[in-house]
């Protein structure tokens, strides 16, 4: 969290901005980041910054694979079990469980920032 924070504040620095409204995160699911971690490290280390009001918006990404063998394209099966918070991707291909290139479902980027820019009062 810390360098997309540093890397909103950078390109925020290079504009005239009076506030940020809005933060837009795609985060995979690959990644394990979980919302309510990274809502509360969004609270805690854009205090005293531009963002410190900003609305933190977390998008999901799921899992896609592509098989090597059969060519499916498509979502990644999922174990869940009863009794646990956790699930497991299965990385081999649903179809004839051949090896997969993962092709979504690692991102861990800022999609947008919705800004309110400065305005130049003459008086």
């Amino acid at each position: 969290m810390g360098d997309m924070i540093k890397a909103a504040l950078d390109e925020l620095s290079e504009h005239d901005v009076d506030s940020v409204e809005e933060l837009t995160l795609v985060i995979g699911d690959l990644t394990n980041l979980g919302t309510d971690q990274l809502s509360f490290a969004f609270e805690i280390m854009s205090r005293d910054t531009i963002l410190a009001d900003a609305k933190l918006v977390i998008e999901r990404e799921t899992i896609r694979l592509r098989c090597r063998e059969c060519d499916f394209d498509g979502p990644a099966e999922i174990l869940r079990s009863e009794g646990y918070d956790h699930s497991v991707p299965v990385l081999a291909c649903p179809v004839c469980g051949g090896p997969v290139n993962v092709t979504e479902g690692m991102a861990c980027m800022i999609r947008s920032l919705k800004i309110k820019e400065a305005t130049d009062v003459q008086i």
